[in-house]
C-alpha cells in the first residue's frame, strides 16, 4: 500500500511488480529506445535513469509500460503527477538500480511544490473575475446607418478629365474625340 502513496492515486501502482518492469525492459530492447519512447508517447526523463543488464532506460517510460503490462491501461500524465522522483523511488523499492541527478530532481521538486501551492491558492481565493463588479452603463445608442454605395457606372465627377492630344478638347467617356474624328 505504501507504493500507492508514492505516485498519484489515479493508477493502481500496487499491481505493478518486478515481472512487469522486466517485460517493459524487454519491450524497450526489442524496439530500441527512440522507437519505444515515440511509440508509447513517453517524453525523456530529465533527472533519473534506471539501469538493467548494463543498459540505461528512461524511468517514467519503463514504469508506464510496466503499468500497461500490469493493468492493460497505458499510463497518463496524471499518473506521474507526483513527479519523476516518485517513479524513481518506486523502481528502487522493487530492487532496480536508479541513478538520480540530484540538482535536476530538486528543481523538479521545487516546480511541483510551486504548482501545488498555486493550485491550492487558486482554489481558496476567489478569482479576479468573481470579485470584479460591473458599473452601471448608459444604454447603447444604435450606430448611425452607413452610407450606401451605388454600384454601376463610375461617376464622371470622380474621374480626372482627359484631353484630346490633337485639339486639347475634353474627351467624352468613350475616349474618342468628336472633333478630330
Amino acid at each position: 500500500m505504501a507504493r500507492l502513496r508514492i505516485l498519484s492515486t489515479v493508477s493502481d501502482w500496487s499491481r505493478v511488480d518486478r515481472s512487469h518492469v522486466l517485460a517493459a525492459f524487454a519491450e524497450c530492447d526489442r524496439l530500441g529506445s527512440r522507437e519505444f519512447l515515440s511509440r508509447y508517447r513517453f517524453g525523456r526523463a530529465k533527472a533519473s535513469t534506471v539501469w538493467h543488464d548494463g543498459q540505461e532506460y528512461d524511468v517514467k517510460a519503463i514504469l508506464g509500460m510496466a503499468l500497461l503490462h500490469a493493468t492493460g491501461r497505458p499510463a497518463t500524465k496524471q499518473d506521474f503527477a507526483a513527479g519523476e522522483g516518485a517513479a524513481a523511488r518506486l523502481l528502487t523499492g522493487m530492487g532496480f538500480d536508479v541513478v538520480i541527478d540530484e540538482e535536476a530532481m530538486e528543481a523538479e521538486d521545487r516546480a511541483l511544490a510551486t504548482r501545488a501551492l498555486e493550485a491550492e491558492t487558486a482554489a481558496t481565493t476567489p478569482s479576479a473575475k468573481a470579485v470584479r463588479t460591473r458599473k452601471p452603463t448608459a444604454p447603447r445608442q444604435p450606430a448611425p446607418p452607413k452610407p450606401v454605395k451605388k454600384v454601376g457606372r463610375p461617376n464622371p465627377v470622380d474621374q480626372p478629365t482627359q484631353l484630346c492630344p490633337t485639339c486639347f478638347m475634353a474627351l467624352p467617356l468613350t475616349g474618342v474625340c468628336d472633333n478630330c474624328d
